[in-house]
């Protein structure tokens, strides 16, 4: 566990074969979010942690990007702690979450729309294709300047508590085919992204990004 940023904290796995970091991140803010709830494994790990960081308080929501293990699988583990955990995610995810075990309550969202509770205010952003050609979804908490960027801004190496400066434009702009093959909907994308500008990427995998 890392305070990355703060009131940000990350988990994280490093896999040298595959030199591939895989990182969760919980904001400690009121109410708490986690951004990917990690396999079982993961996620079993890093319950003691989210315990020490929260006190008392519960883990309201967790944000889940797309349907895959590093995302969702922990989900049920999640919730045996906290019942009445809401699962903020695409419709997709909304639909298939339950082959993962998870029972409890999901709040599906999409692009361009946006939730507040008190200390939260979340902006979801269609994240079409991503590695798996599903639809999913991106999230600014636009209070800490947080932006989860799942799969789209992955880089391999061991990125466990480290960052990079980076320009956020950049950063956008180079996001391609490899990332998001449908030029119109990279494009969409792209436009959505250039009109904000986050403090901090907090990426799936690799080196987070201090943004400029």
């Amino acid at each position: 566990m890392i305070e990355i940023t703060k009131n940000l904290y990350q988990f994280s796995v490093y896999i040298p074969p595959m030199d591939f970091t895989i990182h969760q991140y919980l904001l400690a803010s009121d109410p708490a979010i986690l951004f990917a709830a990690g396999t079982v494994q993961q996620a079993n790990m890093i319950l003691p942690d989210i315990h020490k960081i929260l006190g008392d308080r519960p883990l309201k929501y967790v944000f889940v990007s797309h349907m895959e293990s590093d995302e969702a699988a922990g989900l049920f583990v999640l919730q045996k702690t906290w019942p009445d955990l809401i699962v903020i995610c695409g419709n997709l995810a909304a639909r298939e979450l339950p082959g993962y075990g998870y029972t409890g309550k999901i709040k599906a969202v999409s692009g361009k729309t946006a939730m507040t509770d008190a200390g939260l205010d979340l902006h979801f952003f269609d994240y079409p294709a991503e590695v798996h050609g599903q639809n999913g979804v991106l999230c600014l908490e636009k209070n800490s300047g947080i932006f989860y960027s799942a799969d789209l801004f992955l880089r391999f190496g061991n990125g466990i508590g480290k960052t990079m400066d980076a320009s956020w434009r950049d950063e956008v702009m180079a996001i391609d085919a490899a990332r998001i093959p449908d030029a119109s909907q990279r494009k969409n994308l792209q436009d959505s992204l250039l009109g904000i500008r986050p403090a901090l990427a907090a990426v799936g995998h690799g080196f987070c990004l201090k943004c400029r």
